[in-house]
């Protein structure tokens, strides 16, 4: 039991004794570390202090002071440190025995062969007992050794030496210069800081501070103190040196440019630095890009759109902008327009946005600001240019009609940059207004349109005046609709005196054409007829003869264009006469007769006629040039004549329109006087002004008696009286009522004027009546004059027909060599003399019957022709050529007995009726025209019947005349039916539409049977043409019923439209399909201004 206490206490010696032995080496390590902390600490201070050392070296020294007292720290205390704590590693129980052995020399192996022993008898049981009795023994011999005491702490006094000598050391220096360790250890403990050197002058930097924003300029202002300063001083920046800009002997500047990133710099001096120092640079409000939303006014149909980057802004007024605005480094944004500033909260990923509806030219300003950027240091200015709604833009063109007074037609163009909203007519008669709206495409931005004014519509009166103008309305949906105007224009309607001057202007210009074309007519007679002479004694055509033909031709073509100009100035004259001043029933029935002499004086085939001449000059065929010639002479001829004949006929209805016109004023001007009377007898106005009112009908009169005078004059100087006897007494008694009636005015006494003045208008309307009455009778007088004369025309006419029929069946019959054919040869120019007597006779009588047809001349002509050239064949003995020519000229006869036949009924009925079958025939349709066929075809058909059962029967003189009257007036009937059908295809085909088909075949298929006819060559085979005829009349019928019910569906107003309506709004339609086209060449990619030059060439070339 006593064993292992005894062993524990030996080890727990063995422990005690370990223990003081690692005490021991860290009390010698501490002696050691102050000697190496104060030598090291000494040899750095005392170093540094002396060498001033820059941040580098006082970094080194710095570090490696801390490194060499933490090596010695690790060397020298922590092992110990750590051993004397029992912590790691420690000297083992033999290896402390060895170090006690060596110290106690009696103690030897003792000790250790204790430990060994130990450990043996715990190996080895079976000696366990032996062992513990020698370990027990040793023990006891151990047991008065202290192991501790082989230690000995003072031996450590020894080492203090080198911890006393460098501690003594920095005593003495701290003592005597503590400023060496004091401020060589601020300046190791601070050894990144910069301390300049101590020098004759400092650096003193006068900016209150060193930041600056991003990309700014650094202005660095330095002040030298001290007690001198050197000559420059430069500043070091990245590795960089720079001058400083020296401003006065203590005073340097320098401008640090385009600042990005924090900068370092040290000031230095003839070798002395400043401290480093630090600018700071912080980061700029950065607007990185903005989108603009755009939301264009409604009005406008523009869809919206976004745009990037977008500053400056051109829009419309009213759009309304979003602007969504990506920044960086902004923690605030204002947002300043028109002055006025809208501060903008941050959305996501900092985004600001703003809304603002423009309606005017803007500025706006984008201020991004942050903690270091106050706002309004740095912002970005734009311009936004509102492009108005400009007003809208109108140009007018007026154009008259080319017949009608009464019709104005206006072709238009209306322009505005984004629409319209409405275009108006404005026209003002008096004091009243009154707007109509025109119709045009206000879809787009340019339209043009089409507007026709009736004035007879107004209720306009003589002497009226109105104005007008067209004003159109945009389409802007934010400031309301801008209108403008065309020109204001004003329209002065003619009173009555101007309106008759201007009818008899009308009139004047008419006759003053034709007689102008009468004389050219005469003139080409006369030059034809010379020309024909000179070709007959020439072989070939020459240079000069060519020339002169071309001439003749060119002088032929001017005759016909003055025809037409004759035609459209007596069409316009008799339609503003119609429309402007009243007529009676029978003037105009003679004024539509007259115009349709006027249409048809000209020949439709002349013109067909003159190319002829013209191509058989060009390949100078001499005899069939004389040919065509001689044919133009004699249409020429006849040209002449029909001028002559028209104009003797416009002059009489010129004359009688003027009666009628002064009958129809007397008229007025007496119901004017009884209202004026019965004024007077109320006494309800004053005497001053019915004195006015009587003198303004006095002046009136006067200018009737003028009119007056003026036709007496007329009718003293024509050759051919015209009835008119001025009613001198009536006049009279009317002046002498009227003057008395302002006489008693003037004295106040009203009741009597108002007798005279009744008496005036009883004078007066007696005095119309009598003017009446007297033009009446002359008419009825001179009609059955004329009506006499026809009777005996035509009498004259169907003899001389007779006759040649008889002469001509005379010569068939006879042979060349018989004496007898000299005798019909005189029969035939008895014909023609007899003829020649009723022809001057007619071509009188056509002066005054406009009943008679135009074709009546050509008919006369055609007899003389042929009567000619048979007599020239006879005197040849070239019996079938006479013979063909003698037809010829019986169906000339038959033709004109017809015409004079229908020219005396007209004629008649207007004598029974009082007016008119005179009135000139209205143009027949299809279904008219093939009911007249069917009807001439039953009578051919019986005539047929008739001609067979006759066979070769002997006739009598008496049948034979009549069967060759119906011959004569089925012909006839057959060229009427053919002549309106040809007039009918000419006015369906002249648009080239052809609605009733070709009828030209029609055409030559009639003019064949007439021939047949008139030779007496009715054959199954005429019949059968004949049915075919009629059946394509039929279709013809039905086309046109479709034609019209189409047109009746169409409108059911072109009856009230002028005659230049469907020309005008033809060329407006072809100028408005121009525009069309010229639009669409414009390529769409083109951009704005390309498109506006484009269309303003296109305007330029339009008007020209």
């Amino acid at each position: 039991m006593h064993q292992p206490d005894n062993y524990t206490i030996l080890i727990d010696k063995i422990n005690a004794f370990i223990r003081k032995y690692y005490f021991n080496n860290l009390l010698r390590g501490l002696i050691f570390l102050g000697a190496g902390l104060f030598s090291v600490y000494l040899v750095v201070t005392v170093t540094e202090y002396f060498g001033n050392f820059n941040t580098v070296l006082r970094t080194v020294l710095f570090y490696l002071f801390i490194a060499i007292n933490v090596a010695l720290v690790i060397w020298l205390i922590i092992p110990s440190l750590l051993a004397w704590l029992k912590v790691g590693k420690t000297l083992s129980h033999d290896e402390a025995a060895k170090i006690i052995g060596k110290h106690f020399g009696h103690v030897n192996d003792k000790l250790l062969n204790t430990l060994q022993l130990k450990q043996l008898a715990l190996s080895d049981p079976r000696q366990q007992a032996l062992i513990e009795a020698g370990i027990e023994q040793k023990i006891k011999e151990l047991k008065p050794v202290s192991f501790p005491s082989a230690i000995d702490l003072k031996h450590n006094r020894r080492y203090l030496k080198w911890a006393l000598i460098p501690f003594g050391v920095l005593c003495i220096i701290a003592l005597a210069a503590p400023s060496i360790l004091t401020e060589s250890t601020k300046r190791l403990v601070k050894h990144n800081d910069y301390f300049a050197p101590i020098s004759p002058y400092q650096f003193k930097i006068l900016n209150n501070n060193l930041k600056v924003v991003q990309g700014d300029d650094l202005p660095l202002e330095i002040k030298l103190e001290g007690n001198s300063f050197p000559a420059d001083v430069y500043i070091e920046s990245a590795g960089n040196t720079f001058k400083l800009e020296k401003k006065s002997l203590s005073r340097f500047a320098y401008q640090f440019k385009n600042l990005q990133q924090n900068t370092t710099f040290r000031l230095t001096a003839n070798g002395i630095s400043s401290a480093p120092y630090k600018i700071t640079v912080n980061h700029r409000p950065t607007l990185i890009n903005f989108d603009v939303e755009l939301k264009y006014p409604a009005y406008l149909h523009k869809a919206s759109e976004k745009l990037s980057n977008a500053g400056d802004l051109t829009l419309p007024a009213g759009t309304v902008v979003n602007w969504q605005i990506h920044t960086r480094y902004t923690t605030e944004m204002a947002f300043s327009i028109n002055q006025k500033e809208h501060v903008l909260e941050a959305g996501q990923r900092d985004v600001f946005s703003h809304t603002e509806r423009i309606l005017q030219n803007a500025r706006y300003k984008i201020i991004a600001s942050n903690e270091n950027v106050p706002r309004g240091n740095d912002s970005s200015a734009y311009q936004i240019t509102i492009v108005n709604d400009e007003a809208p833009a109108i140009s007018v063109e007026q154009k008259e009609d080319s017949v009608s007074t009464q019709a104005i037609y206006f072709n238009g163009t209306i322009q505005d940059d984004h629409g319209f909203s409405g275009l108006n007519f404005h026209y003002r008669v008096g004091n009243k207004s009154f707007v109509k709206m025109v119709k045009a495409d206000l879809s787009g931005t340019e339209s043009g349109f089409f507007y026709f004014w009736s004035l007879k519509q107004l209720g306009i009166k003589p002497g009226d005046q109105v104005t007008y103008f067209f004003e159109v309305a945009d389409n802007d949906g934010v400031n309301g609709p801008k209108t403008s105007r065309s020109a204001e224009r004003t329209l002065n309607i003619p009173d009555a005196k101007q309106l008759n001057e201007q009818l008899e202007a009308g009139s004047k210009a008419v006759q003053d054409k034709t007689e102008s074309a009468i004389k050219l007519a005469a003139q080409i007679e006369k030059e034809s007829q010379k020309l024909n002479k000179l070709l007959l004694e020439k072989n070939t055509l020459t240079f000069d003869e060519k020339k002169q033909v071309e001439q003749l031709l060119q002088k032929r073509m001017e005759l016909n264009n003055l025809v037409k100009e004759i035609q459209e100035e007596n069409k316009k004259n008799q339609y503003n006469r119609n429309e402007n001043q009243q007529q009676s029933e029978e003037l105009k029935q003679k004024q539509q007769q007259i115009a349709d002499l006027f249409n048809n004086v000209l020949d439709p085939k002349i013109q067909d006629l003159l190319k002829k001449l013209q191509e058989m000059l060009e390949k100078g065929d001499k005899d069939d040039t004389r040919d065509e010639l001689s044919k133009m002479q004699m249409d020429n001829k006849s040209l002449k004549k029909e001028l002559d004949r028209v104009l003797e006929l416009y002059k009489k209805l010129a004359f009688d329109q003027k009666v009628e016109q002064n009958i129809n004023q007397l008229n007025k001007l007496a119901e004017e006087q009884q209202k004026l009377a019965d004024q007077s007898k109320q006494q309800n106005k004053k005497s001053q002004e019915l004195l006015q009112e009587q003198q303004k009908l006095q002046n009136e009169f006067n200018e009737v008696k003028k009119s007056l005078d003026k036709l007496e004059k007329e009718d003293k100087a024509s050759g051919d009286k015209m009835n008119f006897d001025k009613p001198d007494n009536e006049e009279k008694e009317v002046d002498k009522e009227m003057n008395q009636s302002e006489d008693e005015l003037k004295k106040n006494d009203k009741k009597k004027a108002s007798s005279s003045q009744k008496q005036a208008a009883q004078k007066m309307q007696q005095m119309a009546q009598k003017m009446q009455q007297q033009q009446q009778d002359g008419e009825e007088a001179e009609n059955n004059i004329n009506a006499a004369q026809l009777r005996e025309l035509l009498k004259s006419l169907l003899n001389s027909s007779f006759s040649q029929e008889k002469n001509m069946q005379a010569l068939r019959n006879i042979s060349q060599a018989e004496p007898g054919y000299v005798g019909l040869a005189q029969k035939q120019k008895d014909i023609k003399d007899n003829l020649k007597t009723a022809q001057d006779s007619l071509y009188a009588l056509s002066k005054r019957v406009p009943q008679i047809q135009s074709a009546v001349n050509k008919e006369v002509e055609a007899i003389n022709t042929n009567i000619d050239k048979a007599l020239q064949s006879m005197g040849d003995r070239r019996t079938q050529e006479a013979l063909r020519s003698q037809q010829y000229a019986m169906t000339a006869m038959n033709n004109l007995a017809l015409m004079l036949s229908e020219a005396l009924e007209q004629l008649q009925n207007a004598q029974n009726k009082g007016s008119g079958s005179g009135k000139g025939k209205k143009q027949q349709s299809a279904g008219q025209l093939a009911k007249m066929q069917q009807q001439l075809n039953k009578n051919m058909q019986k005539m047929r019947e008739q001609m067979q059962q006759q066979g070769n029967q002997g006739k009598s003189a008496q049948g034979q005349k009549g069967m060759s009257e119906q011959l004569a007036k089925m012909a006839r009937q057959q060229q009427q039916i053919r002549e309106a059908l040809e007039k009918l295809n000419q006015q369906e085909n002249k648009d080239g539409n052809g609605s009733l088909g070709n009828l030209n075949k029609t055409l030559k298929e009639m003019e064949q049977t007439e021939t047949e006819i008139v030779n007496r060559r009715i054959s199954e085979e005429t019949i059968k043409r004949q049915q075919q005829i009629q059946a394509r009349l039929l279709d013809a019928e039905k086309a046109e019923q479709q034609r019209e019910q189409d047109n009746r569906r169409e409108s059911n107003t072109g009856k009230d439209m002028p005659p230049g309506y469907v020309k005008a709004l033809q060329d407006f339609q072809q100028q408005k399909n121009k525009q069309t086209e010229q639009v669409q060449t414009v390529s769409p990619a083109f951009n704005m201004y390309y498109k506006e030059k484009i269309k303003s060439y296109f305007e330029l070339l339009n008007r020209k």
